[in-house]
């Protein structure tokens, strides 16, 4: 969903364990996100030629649960690119 409401056990999680899934993804990509200043968060390696989803657990490359705010990610795969966003509310 988006936005993602931590708050609201969309996906019946456990608490403390918060994802957001990315979907129809190529087989093979890699997902980065980034804050709306252009800051990097992290990135995901999608490598699954059966299931086009992709699930992040919102936090950084530290393993910090990120802050509310407005990301930017991108699908980058071969030649293809997408840009999207994301907004995440505590």
């Amino acid at each position: 969903p988006n936005p993602y409401i931590i708050s609201s056990n969309y996906f019946n999680e456990s608490p403390g364990n918060h994802l957001i899934r990315f979907t129809r993804l190529p087989s093979k990509c890699i997902i980065s996100i980034y804050t709306v200043s252009g800051e990097f968060v992290t990135s995901v390696d999608h490598d699954d030629p059966f299931s086009g989803n992709e699930w992040w657990n919102i936090e950084n490359g530290s393993g910090e649960a990120i802050a509310p705010g407005l990301y930017i990610y991108v699908v980058e795969s071969g030649n293809a690119k997408k840009i999207d966003k994301f907004a995440i509310i505590r």
